[in-house]
């Protein structure tokens, strides 16, 4: 069957997994087009925080501060927009916090997600020893039997190091829980929509197709249903998700993950560096 892409005619095979992986240096390239016009108009008209310091104390605060206070304040600054919403908001926010640890843990640790990422950067095998299972089953032996099974491969993934913490360690438990902290924060994001305010479409674009894009994970590493036909079409359709997300991302809440870092370290250079400054 002949598909046309924007690319042009595209023959697809039985399934989506093809199709999917062809398209994913496209999104990368989509990524970082996006990417590089989100932090260019970032820095454009970015408003540097103005702090007022007494002139005297000019020189203390940019010349005799010692490396342990900077890294101190550089701390300080991160953490302090979690202190202010664990007060204000401590339910979404503890969600927001383990959301964002768990999507790190899948993404770049899962040992199928470590082949793929291995695939395109070889350096990535480094971190093989670090991977988790897909299920706790291997977790469960180590804990209940006292057995240590071991890959057959030269690259042994998961018991060298987390042995029975696999049992929650694994990508069906941390994907029921990402499930469960997604379903908490889209329920806060339609509780305000329903008290009338205004949300951008963004993020119900990037929470939304993060879920289902999660549930089609799940479905195809569980064999749900047990074909290899849906298989191939839950994976391609589960790694399709993922490169829409990917290459949409500059254009979506989910950017905050990188916007947010260099705006604190923008914050941190001037409040430590710049202070006074007009």
């Amino acid at each position: 069957m002949i598909m046309q892409l924007f690319l042009g005619p595209y023959q697809v095979g039985n399934s989506l997994y093809p199709l999917a992986l062809d398209l994913f240096i496209p999104t990368i390239f989509f990524f970082f087009f996006g990417s590089a016009y989100r932090v260019g108009r970032y820095l454009m008209t970015y408003k540097k925080p103005f702090v007022a310091v007494p002139i005297a104390s000019q020189e203390v605060v940019r010349g005799k501060i010692s490396s342990i206070e900077r890294v101190k304040s550089l701390v300080d600054t991160f953490s302090n927009s979690s202190k202010v919403g664990l007060k204000r908001k401590p339910v979404t926010t503890t969600a927001g916090l383990l959301m964002h640890l768990g999507l790190v843990v899948m993404i770049f640790l899962l040992a199928q997600h470590m082949v793929f990422w291995a695939y395109y950067l070889p350096p990535y095998r480094v971190l093989f020893p670090l991977a988790i299972p897909e299920s706790s089953t291997d977790g469960l032996l180590s804990l209940t039997m006292s057995t240590f099974p071991r890959t057959p491969t030269p690259y042994p993934f998961v018991h060298d190091i987390w042995g029975p913490l696999t049992v929650i360690l694994n990508g069906q438990y941390i994907s029921f829980l990402l499930l469960v902290l997604l379903g908490i924060y889209l329920g806060h994001k339609f509780h305000a929509f329903a008290d009338g305010l205004s949300l951008r479409a963004g993020d119900w674009w990037f929470f939304l197709l993060l879920y289902v894009d999660i549930v089609l994970g799940l479905l195809a590493t569980s064999h749900i249903p047990n074909n290899v036909v849906w298989y191939d079409n839950l994976l391609g359709g589960h790694i399709l998700l993922a490169e829409i997300i990917i290459a949409t991302l500059p254009f979506t809440r989910g950017f905050h993950m990188f916007e947010f870092y260099l705006g604190k370290i923008r914050e941190w250079y001037f409040m430590l560096y710049r202070r006074g400054e007009k």
